[in-house]
């Protein structure tokens, strides 16, 4: 799922520059996949329409265009997906095959979507040939090489891990891409239809007598041969989304940059007597494999009282309307089938 990069010396700086001009390949494991904070209040983007200028506002300011976007370039799954929300098909995108086996909400790309490369390293040669009029990046993936993305085309950079909120941000981010490709109207239209099903998955739970009920989301898999457990904060979209549908978050521990905490089976003992819902890998669910053979485990509540529910692998807990619908309507499932 993904792994938060840390740049503490130049070199490392010098060397993740370098890197974006490599196009890898393949898909990375469960561990590496998942991927970035700043909040930035809903409708914070300049007026725009088809046909005329736009200026929006993000982590680097803010930027003008003679007119919306038409060719877009998207180099985090989460901005892939508000472009797939607003109409938008991208030009480009890195890593479409890991996109197709994690974000499983919502449309998929068409044949003519080129693959940039990973989202660690996107191919320059690759966007430049695409020739884009916009690129959309993430502060996680791109801080040290804005500038040579800026270059190639008026670059926005977002940060979707925000402290106050990743919900928020979503909401906030999609508006801004609305915005700088002449769609407000379509920003506005997807939201309205991700809060009707979250209205939905709502009432689905308060019809199970689920109101109020406390939920501890995780995912999990396998690293060096040893079982990862990662819960997710309040900070996080489905830590937004659970009061939402009348739910709590049973989890009050330490946010990492990303919203979660890692844990061992002994740290889930605060939390047994919630329900767990979680998001594993069908090759690595570490839920149904090695944690069930742990005796600390078999002692926790939620296990003995057999509340343990698996999430569609492909829901991804990072992405846009799409995805956050299909985590409302997971989590609706799983607690009251």
């Amino acid at each position: 799922m993904r792994t938060p990069p840390r740049a503490r010396t130049a070199l490392t700086t010098l060397l993740a520059a370098a890197a974006l001009a490599v196009t890898a390949v393949g898909c990375g494991s469960a561990a590496e996949e998942a991927g970035g904070g700043s909040p930035t209040k809903e409708g914070n983007a300049g007026a725009g329409r088809e046909g005329g200028g736009v200026t929006v506002s993000h982590l680097k300011g803010s930027t003008t265009l003679k007119q919306p976007a038409k060719k877009v370039v998207a180099l985090e799954w989460t901005y892939a997906e508000d472009l797939l929300a607003l109409g938008v098909s991208p030009a480009g995108v890195a890593d479409v095959k890991g996109y197709g086996q994690w974000v499983t909400g919502g449309p998929r790309f068409g044949a003519d979507v080129k693959d940039v490369g990973t989202r660690q390293a996107p191919s320059l040669e690759t966007i430049k040939a695409l020739k884009p009029d916009l690129i959309v990046t993430s502060k996680v993936r791109s801080e040290a090489n804005y500038e040579q993305l800026n270059k190639i085309a008026p670059t926005l950079m977002f940060d979707p891990y925000s402290t106050d909120g990743e919900y928020e941000e979503m909401r906030a981010t999609l508006k801004t891409i609305g915005t700088a490709v002449g769609k407000p109207e379509a920003a506005d239209a997807a939201l309205k239809d991700l809060d009707a099903k979250i209205d939905a998955a709502k009432r689905k739970l308060a019809a199970g007598k689920k109101n109020g009920a406390e939920v501890t989301v995780a995912r999990g898999y396998t690293t060096d041969g040893a079982a990862v457990v990662e819960v997710l904060t309040d900070s996080t979209i489905p830590g937004g989304l659970l009061p939402r549908l009348g739910l709590r978050n049973a989890w009050k521990g330490k946010a990492d940059a990303y919203g979660m905490s890692k844990v061992d089976i002994e740290g889930l003992k605060p939390v047994e007597k919630s329900s767990l819902v979680y998001v594993a890998a069908k090759d690595d669910d570490v839920f149904t494999t090695s944690l069930p053979k742990n005796a600390l485990w078999q002692n926790l509540d939620f296990a003995k009282g057999k509340r343990v529910h698996a999430l569609d692998p492909g829901t991804w807990f990072f992405g846009g309307p799409f995805s956050t619908a299909q985590v409302a309507d997971e989590i609706a499932s799983a607690l009251t089938s």
